[in-house]
């Protein structure tokens, strides 16, 4: 094993901001940003990584936003239905949101991930749906404007923000392909002038007033490139490879497009200085013409596309400043016995998980994580299973609470002291499957499913119980969505539920805040699911795995007012147990006996020594 400061001759800079590039003297220099938690590099090229994959799969779509915070919209899906899908994209995964009023293809999008515009595309699969609908987005929803395009088309090009929109070029219903360009100003749409070559199917990128546009389809595929001063078109230097269906990102002096087709596709990338088109070394991992683009010259995403099929593929472009994230899943020390419903608390190098059923075997067995590998260790008091506990425990002081026999719904509560089980007081009401959190001397027990024993509970609950170390209190706080085998984290006075099944049997997104005293209503999962596995705090919360027609490897992140998707575990996993941090967890069992380790972007302060192999 090799240090950084053994082959480089100092350590690795631990700094608040990143340096500033001097060309010819950057290249390969490392250094660590203390204040976004990663490791970067200067690269002396660019290239594109792989990134999150969308989740509707299609082509001819259009974007906005930045690399970490994007929004994509509209296309085509499997292989000609108009699309009225958006997702959104942190950096890490795509989430699906709020539709388009107006489904289409082969439209365009100018702005950001929460203040973007969309105008023209096809509701059809050509000429007869042309449209010039235009329709804004606030980050929540999409609101149609009364002011459509002046010219109605598509495969047209698109740039600037929400509000100061430009539009240019694409197919109309006559005479065809067009140069027209309209400029938007915050309410409706003006023509102004035209293109000097009229083409569709191009690339635009930069503000309303400083605009390039490169590429696309006139009598031939083209290479032909203007710029836009805010008045008039200048043609300026072509591209090296002339092909449509091509994206672009960037600003009129500082661009890159990608992809597209001549006729295959192609993963051709080139880079725009202000002057001229240089061919990158690299291109796309996937060919493909009718995608996205979305960023920068120096951080960019190639987003979806067509290469014998609709993709689901983003790929990150980057240049200059490279992003090493560590945020990932990997694989940890298989649990010994295989099972569900674990009570599970600690943190993701020193976690507990005990009890659980495995077919009709209920059990007491008690394992314990050290970061590599499970050990058995004294069992419980109680056989049972869909257990629920004190998940912000440390290893050494935990507490679990409820849960089901077999026969019977169980009031009973165990508390541990890092080497056995001591049975103390039973909660007041016998239930199952409820949301607890908390830690072994401050619990909280919420909802469930339950009956007066003897006997298994038939009834969804709402109500609240807070453990004091010694006796369980019922509280006037009662849930404001009653449900069963929902998820909580947190501590007794800053808790989250989320999920669950909800009478008559369906699941839910419903996500729930407790202060300490009342429950109230946030904003809802992406995706609703019952059985989850959780980790983390009331404002930063990771929620993996459970049960929606199979088990699954769905995973959302709760960043204390929304959630977002991450990318998803190896295994899929129902009714699994989970601890640890939203950036450090730990997902195991689940009718399987694998663990995943979540490794998020974390700052591990004074470690500035960078290990190589």
């Amino acid at each position: 094993m090799a240090y950084y400061n053994g082959i480089k001759g100092d350590r690795v800079e631990f700094i608040a901001t990143d340096p500033t590039y001097v060309e010819y003297n950057s290249d390969g220099q490392v250094w660590y940003n203390s204040a976004t938690a990663t490791l970067k590099s200067w690269l002396p090229t660019g290239v594109f990584s792989a990134g999150g994959n969308i989740n509707t799969a299609r082509y001819r779509l259009a974007g906005s936003g930045t690399q970490t915070a994007s929004l994509a919209f509209g296309g085509d899906t499997n292989p000609s239905t108009t699309a009225a899908n958006t997702e959104a994209y942190n950096g890490i995964a795509w989430t699906p949101v709020s539709n388009m009023n107006t489904a289409r293809n082969i439209l365009a999008g100018a702005g950001t991930q929460t203040a973007t515009l969309a105008f023209g595309g096809s509701t059809n699969v050509g000429v007869p749906g042309i449209t010039g609908a235009t329709e804004s987005w606030n980050g929540s929803s999409w609101t149609s404007s009364p002011n459509s395009l002046n010219t109605a088309r598509f495969t047209l090009g698109g740039s600037g923000t929400q509000t100061a929109a430009l539009a240019f070029g694409g197919i109309t219903p006559s005479p065809g392909v067009s140069a027209a360009t309209e400029s938007w100003g915050g309410t409706s749409w003006t023509t102004v002038n035209s293109m000097n070559t009229a083409r569709e199917s191009l690339a635009g990128f930069g503000t309303q007033t400083a605009s390039l546009a490169a590429g696309g389809y006139s009598t031939n595929y083209s290479a032909a490139t203007e710029s836009w001063n805010g008045t008039s078109w200048t043609s300026v230097n072509s591209m090296n490879t002339a092909r449509f269906s091509l994206a672009g990102a960037g600003t009129q002096t500082a661009g890159i497009a990608f992809g597209g087709a001549n006729p295959s596709v192609t993963s051709a990338t080139e880079l725009w200085n202000g002057t001229s088109w240089t061919s990158n070394p690299t291109g796309l991992a996937t060919a493909r013409n009718g995608l996205a683009g979305i960023g920068t010259s120096s951080a960019a995403l190639a987003v979806a596309g067509f290469t014998t099929a609709n993709s689901a593929a983003t790929e990150e472009w980057n240049f200059g400043v490279y992003s090493y994230s560590a945020a990932a899943w990997a694989s940890g020390g298989n649990i010994n016995t295989q099972r569900s419903g674990m009570g599970s608390f600690g943190i993701q190098t020193a976690s507990i998980g005990a009890g659980g059923q495995s077919g009709p075997s209920f059990y007491t067995a008690t394992e314990s994580y050290n970061g590599s590998s499970w050990t058995t260790v004294n069992s419980m008091n109680t056989a049972r299973t869909s257990i629920s506990a004190a998940r912000s425990s440390p290893q050494t002081a935990g507490l679990i609470f409820n849960g089901y026999t077999g026969t019977v719904d169980s009031a009973s509560t165990e508390s541990w002291n890092g080497s056995s089980w001591t049975s103390v007081n039973a909660t007041n009401t016998t239930k199952r499957s409820v949301t607890g959190f908390g830690i072994q001397t401050a619990a909280i027990s919420a909802g469930g499913i339950g009956a007066p024993p003897p006997g298994a509970g038939t009834t969804y609950l709402s109500a609240t119980e807070s453990w004091n170390g010694t006796s369980w209190t019922t509280t006037p706080a009662n849930m404001n969505t009653a449900r069963r085998d929902g998820v909580g984290v947190g501590i007794q006075t800053a808790g989250l539920a989320a999920g669950g099944e909800i009478p008559p049997g369906s699941f839910t997104t419903a996500t729930e805040s407790y202060n300490g005293s009342t429950w109230t209503s946030v904003n809802s999962m992406n995706t609703a699911r019952t059985n989850m596995a959780a980790a983390g705090s009331q404002t930063a919360a990771l929620y993996a795995g459970g049960y929606i027609t199979a088990a699954t490897t769905t995973v959302e992140s709760w960043n204390g007012t929304s959630w977002s998707n991450l990318p998803s575990l190896s295994t899929a996993r129902n009714y699994a147990g989970g601890s640890g941090t939203q950036a450090l967890a730990l997902i195991f069992g689940g009718e399987t006996t694998a663990t995943e380790e979540w490794t998020g972007e974390v700052e591990t302060a004074g470690s500035k020594t960078l290990t190589v192999s």
